[in-house]
Order: structure tokens, then sequence, then C-alpha cells
């Protein structure tokens, strides 16, 4: 009688999987505090990474789209929301679509303004058996090399936990790809962990496709960027660059 019982079970938890038509997860961020260089510099960014972890983000997603972003949080008045928001590969906002290909990232800072430029966050995950309980989900490891301007940086490894109870193939700042929500993502320099959940058989979610201002590539939103550095600026970047050959 109990094997029937749990046979039920099983068929009503994924049958109702199967009826999901969006979520919304809400994940925390904690952030490597290592911080090295003068006091001055010292003391400004253990106060930012302190302030970063306040800030919260939200995955909105349907069966076919998936928009993330920093949520609005009140920080101490000299800090920056935006550079707080993007500290331990943070990012503000960031749409991608996998049935029609498309993926922008929003950008907004001092040396170029609101921008959002075209940018599909790479992965290369190799699966594991080994698994882990988090808030009630099973969850298994996933590992992947770090993709910086489209160059794998094999000696930096992320680690996602993803959950094949909720099968949708999303997670936080863009990953995703794997055979369920990604409930925690270990990068380089932050840890992404889920706090909520929120899942429903209703059709309609808040995405935001981010289609205004008319998205650019990512060669020129580096552009643009390299020519709002100064002229010293970029004879540093050189010289440092020459050093590192």
């Amino acid at each position: 009688m109990k094997k029937y019982i749990l046979l039920i079970t099983i068929l009503i938890t994924n049958f109702s999987i199967g009826q999901i038509k969006n979520g919304s997860v809400q994940y925390g961020k904690v952030t490597s505090k290592n911080v090295e260089g003068n006091k001055e510099m010292v003391d400004f960014f253990s106060k930012l990474l302190k302030e970063a972890d306040k800030i919260e983000y939200t995955l909105n997603f349907n069966q076919k789209e998936a928009y993330f972003f920093a949520n609005s949080t009140l920080l101490e008045p000299a800090v920056d929301f935006n550079l707080a928001a993007t500290l331990g590969r943070g990012i503000l906002k960031y749409y991608q679509n996998d049935e029609t290909k498309e993926f922008r990232n929003y950008a907004d800072n001092k040396r170029t303004g609101t921008v959002i430029f075209n940018l599909k966050q790479k992965y290369d995950w190799t699966m594991f058996n080994e698994s882990k309980i988090i808030d009630g989900y099973t969850c298994y490891k996933a590992t992947t090399p770090y993709y910086q301007d489209g160059e794998k940086k094999e000696s930096i490894i992320f680690t996602a936990w993803y959950t094949p109870e909720i099968p949708v193939s999303y997670g936080p700042i863009g990953f995703g790809g794997l055979p369920g929500l990604i409930m925690e993502l270990q990068t380089d320099k932050s840890v992404f962990y889920v706090k909520t959940i929120n899942l429903s058989t209703e059709p309609s979610i808040k995405i935001d496709k981010l289609l205004s201002p008319k998205a650019v590539s990512f060669e020129k939103y580096n552009e643009m960027l390299y020519s709002s550095i100064s002229e010293e600026r970029k004879t540093e970047i050189k010289t440092s660059n020459s050093k590192i050959k």
C-alpha cells in the first residue's frame, strides 16, 4: 500500500512540475572579502563589499526566456549601487531567449552611461554524481571553466548546484544550460544562493526584454569603455600588459 501511495505522490509531483509556466527566484550573494592595497583602498572596498552583500537578485523565467536583475536596495549614501551590484561577477540586468537566441546585457556606469550590449554567457559544463540538499531539493554538481571576453580561462572554475526537480535550464547571471534550475553558483569571486522560489502555472510574469536603448555588439561596448579612459591610463594598461607577456 505504501508503494502505491509513494507512486501516486511522485506522479502528482511530476505532473505539477510539468505544468509550470513560469517562476521567480530570489538569490542572495556572498562576495569574497579578500582586499589588498593601501589602507585607503582597503577601507573603501571593505565598505563596498559589505554593502554589496545586502543586494538581492531576481530571476524571472517562463518556458522560453528569462530575465535576471539586481533588486534596488537602500545602501550607504557613499556607496554606488551599480558598482556594488556588479562586484563578484554580479550583473545589473540580463535577458536571454533560448528560442530566438537573443542575449542582452545591461550596463550603466559613469564611463559609458546606460548601454545594452549583445552577450551570451558561455559555459562548458562537466556534470558529476555528487549531490547535496538545498532548501529541500536534491541538487547535483556541475563545473565549467570561466570565459572572459569569449576566451576560456582554464584556471578559473565555476561550480553550479542544480536541481532536476525544477526542470528549467536557467540560473543566476546568465548561466544555465543544465537539466534543472541552478540553486547555487560558486564563482571565483562570490557565491550566489537561492533564498526563495515561487513557481506558477499561470502564463504571465514580468520579463524585461531590454530593448531600449538599442543593443550594440560587445566589441562596440568595449570600444566605448576604452575610449572613455584617459591617455595616461591607457599607457598604464599597455605597460602592464607588456609586463605580463
